[in-house]
């Protein structure tokens, strides 16, 4: 049985391949180097098809298309305008957005029963019993042998002119306009969640839970404001100009607060521990200088530029924003949280998936395992959009085949391997070195303080780098991530680095006490000699490896602890700021060149910096 899995439209596109008990998956954006990539994933199905062998799409059996805020007759037409929709008319199937996301978690876990709990920003428009028009936010299912069943699935209302969200937005939503507020882009809450821990909860007292969050049954809360009024013009400032009576009196008391943290000098309170170069503290890309903002209110500000000098009026400083991310960071924890133990209470399931945008919020996912009845989690490492591809085929096979493939994710290597030939050809021409181990030639430029790049096997479904596309480095070193940050990754100063720790060890040196494979748990730190991967509060985002599922790795990390006495390594993506993670060999060399990493490590081959390509 062969399945097609489809992403084809909005953000993360990509595709899915179910071959038997193979499974092929690509986002787009690693094939035309565009973050988030919008464009129709021809070169992922492609690129799916050579890897297991399939000439043609007519060799497919079944083809299942996610449907996010689409009708079919619009994903005929697209699939129409790319030569596809007359070969796989008889054979395409158009699974619902959030299904295809319980789907992507539930059906490749490790559980026969589990509960199931779906959380993003939006997802499918549908029309309501009341006759608004809603967009998904959050789902609830119970899933067995059988297949999966809906419990309950919430809505947000929108204008059914403008498609804007009116004001029951769910928990994904809100924290994605504090996002917003923050001066962070589109699909970067993980910034948020970095910059939380350096609030101390101030907004919490001053802000009464009741005011803004109300429950109204066992699955819904409801937040009587929208804090970010999108403009037409796209800018997303949670206050932009606009009259105070049209703001509700939520907005109006947190900007008033803040103020008032402002003049008790709480905007300019730096954090204990905080780095040196608060220049860097924010990106702002999409501040728009001809926009003014009212009554001295500057959300896209670069903490280190205190006055404006146009305006001649004082800007609110970095303890606001820390305030801010640590508030919403509180709340998404609670609300998710509770929405877990209600689940449970309905289920009576001891296992529990998740899937959907904030289920790559490992700080909240920690706390639904430490605080709820649940004894086992399966977190979806493409819980985004990108694991949508992977769910339609899923749902497709378990819902649609009377003998449905039984394939379970034990890891996160969905890509294709490149062949020593195809990395011989990429690495022509310059100086290289074959190496007998390079795991030990790893280990060895680790634990002498260098930053390596390390390309091998297959790569990597979802947003984080596990080992087989990743920059390494030793976590000892108290002053490397800063380091990483600035001259590597170019980016924020406050973000924190993951550990890569061997399975058997992680219990010596992390809270936790089940396997996090794909580097979707937070656990405190226990001891003191890893600075470079312990966050501001103590945390770590955990990954841990074993040698069943990567054993370069595995054996990489193994000569790093005969080294140094530390079984963990420092693990981030192989990327530049604002680029996707490397894919091919040819994208390794190129971000290898453009960075300052001291090494590449491509294979069984070793490259040094500093090492033109040869004239030939």
């Amino acid at each position: 049985m062969k399945i097609l899995g489809l992403k084809i439209i909005d953000h993360d596109t990509g595709a899915a391949l179910l071959v038997d008990n193979q499974v092929i998956a690509i986002s787009q954006e690693r094939l035309d180097r565009k973050k988030y990539s919008m464009a129709f994933p021809k070169e992922s199905i492609d690129y799916c098809l050579s890897a297991a062998g399939i000439k043609s799409i007519d060799e497919i059996d079944s083809v299942a298309v996610e449907q996010i805020d689409a009708t079919p007759a619009s994903l005929i037409n697209l699939l129409k305008q790319h030569d596809l929709w007359d070969k796989i008319a008889h054979k395409t199937i158009f699974v619902n957005h959030h299904d295809a996301h319980a789907a992507s978690a539930f059906f490749c876990s490790p559980f026969d029963d589990a509960a199931v709990m779906v959380v993003d920003s939006a997802g499918q428009k549908e029309k309501l019993a009341t006759g608004l028009i809603g967009v998904e936010t959050e789902t609830f299912y119970k899933g067995n042998k059988n297949g999966l069943y809906r419990i309950v699935r919430n809505h947000a209302p929108v204008n059914q002119f403008t498609g804007r969200l009116l004001d029951f937005s769910g928990i994904g939503n809100l924290y994605s306009q504090v996002t917003y507020f923050l001066g962070f882009g589109k699909h970067e809450e993980g910034k948020t969640m970095g910059l939380a821990p350096y609030g101390k909860g101030r907004l919490i007292s001053e802000i009464p839970e009741e005011q803004f969050l109300k429950k109204v049954d066992q699955f819904r809360y409801i937040f009587p404001t929208r804090l970010e009024p999108h403009s037409d013009m796209g800018l997303k400032y949670l206050f932009k100009k606009t009259s105070y009576s049209r703001k509700s009196a939520l907005v109006r008391k947190i900007k008033l607060i803040m103020h008032s943290f402002s003049k008790k000098g709480l905007a300019y309170e730096k954090p204990a521990h905080f780095p040196k170069t608060p220049e860097i503290f924010f990106k702002h890309p999409r501040a728009n200088k001809n926009i003014k903002l009212p009554d001295n209110f500057y959300p896209h500000t670069q903490p280190a530029n205190i006055y404006d000098r146009q305006e001649g009026n004082r800007r609110l400083g970095v303890g606001v924003y820390t305030e801010l991310a640590y508030w919403a960071q509180f709340y998404l924890e609670k609300v998710m949280t509770d929405y877990a133990i209600c689940l449970h209470n309905v289920t009576n399931s001891k296992n529990l998936c998740i899937a959907g945008g904030v289920g790559l919020n490992s700080v909240a996912n920690k706390k639904i395992l430490d605080n709820t009845p649940f004894e086992n989690i399966f977190i979806q490492p493409a819980s985004g959009d990108s694991g949508l591809a992977l769910g339609a085929a899923l749902w497709a096979n378990h819902q649609f085949n009377k003998n449905p493939v039984e394939w379970k994710m034990d890891n996160a290597y969905l890509g294709r391997e490149y062949g020593e030939k195809e990395i011989l050809n990429t690495i022509q021409g310059y100086q290289y070195e074959k190496l007998s181990s390079p795991a030990q030639t790893a280990a060895k430029l680790l634990a002498d303080g260098k930053i390596i790049g390390w390309f091998q096997g297959k790569s990597e479904h979802g947003p984080r780098a596990l080992g087989n596309r990743s920059i390494l480095c030793s976590p000892i070193p108290p002053g490397m991530k800063d380091k990483l940050n600035a001259q590597v990754k170019h980016r924020e100063s406050f973000r924190p680095f993951a550990p890569a720790c061997l399975e058997e060890s992680a219990d010596e040196y992390f809270e936790l006490d089940c396997p996090s494979p794909f580097m979707l748990l937070v656990a405190k730190v226990k001891k003191d000699n890893i600075p470079a991967v312990t966050h501001i509060d103590g945390t770590a985002r955990v990954q841990t490896v074993n040698s069943s599922q990567n054993p370069k790795f595995y054996s990489l990390i193994k000569e790093f602890q005969k080294l140094t006495g530390v079984p963990v390594v420092l693990n981030t993506s192989f990327n530049d700021s604002g680029e996707p993670i490397v894919e091919t060999p040819e994208d390794a060399i190129k971000t290898f060149k453009s960075t300052n990493i001291d090494a590449l490590i491509i294979g069984g081959y070793l490259l040094l910096p500093n090492n033109d390509k040869i004239n030939t």
